[in-house]
């Protein structure tokens, strides 16, 4: 049986209206899902205390995907992805404005847009919350307090080169065990904002296995290279009782690796700054971003400390 064209038109457009629906339904979902996602990005904005939350990389796909981002988050709102996301995807087609092939390939392009900003979003908010924050941390486990605190080295990092250098300095305390205590070993998990891991394991610390007798403290610093401006290092000691022979397994807490932190309203007017066409001036960046900068020297000779109790 032959269809005539008015049937054959009638068929299309029924097609065309399906489609749209269901690509409607998907938009719908990923709209949700988006404003999750968009919500976990403002909530560690706050956390880290600045805006500057995306790597370069990550910068250049927004730009495409969300042009306004940069001058959303330039606002300095504590909803400010959350906003963003609600502008750029909220107001939906429906599905009677669905009737054409056209129609379905603006629809879907929109719908691709969202897809990419789902997957960016919702990696990068993840790799956020696994981070830590603050460049310090201090953790009391069976007795022992390890104490940790973080900052980069400017005269050993070169951004040109994407090499940075952050010391730590850690401070190993016997606090609570009456019977000598010696660290052994020792273990580290370094990650980069990329989400790059690097697990280091090794004998002693700096080429000792110091024994602490109670109230003793040894303290170390030493030095951990990244690839990318910001990461963050946690990991654990082994110590080991010397009465006893008891193994203790001391966790490390995790501590922030990066720059200086600024409040998120000084963030806001750096993006501010280049808001405009997503880049911000050569002339400017060139002193940023070539050689190695100025900054303090790393003391990495250990100390044998008493506190007195």
């Amino acid at each position: 049986v032959k269809l005539v064209p008015l049937e054959l038109t009638r068929q299309a457009t029924t097609l065309a209206r399906a489609t749209g629906a269901m690509t409607l339904s998907l938009g719908r979902v990923l709209y949700r899902g988006l404003l999750r996602c968009g919500r976990r990005i403002d909530a560690q904005i706050q956390r880290h205390g600045t805006v500057d939350v995306f790597p370069e990389t990550e910068c250049e796909r927004l730009r495409e995907i969300l042009p306004g981002y940069k001058a959303a988050l330039a606002l300095g709102s504590r909803h400010a992805v959350d906003a963003l996301i609600r502008d750029a995807f909220r107001d939906a087609p429906s599905t009677s404005d669905v009737d054409t092939s056209n129609d379905v390939t603006k629809t879907a392009a929109r719908l691709d847009n969202a897809v990419a900003a789902h997957a960016l979003l919702r990696r990068r908010a993840a790799l956020l919350e696994g981070m830590a924050a603050d460049t310090r941390s201090c953790l009391t486990t069976e007795g022992v307090r390890v104490a940790v605190r973080s900052a980069l080295v400017p005269e050993m990092s070169s951004p040109a080169e994407s090499s940075f250098v952050f010391s730590y300095t850690v401070s190993i305390t016997n606090l609570l065990n009456d019977e000598p205590v010696q660290v052994v070993s020792r273990h580290w998990r370094i990650q980069d904002e990329e989400g790059r891991v690097e697990e280091v394991r090794g004998t002693g610390v700096v080429g000792f296995q110091p024994i602490l007798e109670k109230g003793a403290q040894f303290e170390y610093t030493s030095q951990a290279p990244l690839r990318r401006l910001k990461g963050s290092m946690g990991g654990s000691f082994a110590v080991v009782g010397q009465t006893t022979g008891r193994v203790m397994d001391v966790p490390v807490g995790a501590f922030a690796l990066g720059p200086p932190r600024r409040a998120v309203a000084d963030d806001a007017e750096t993006s501010a700054e280049t808001s405009g066409d997503g880049a911000s001036d050569p002339k400017k960046d060139e002193k940023k971003t070539t050689g190695k900068g100025r900054g303090r020297r790393v003391d990495r000779s250990a100390r044998f400390t008493k506190i007195e109790t």
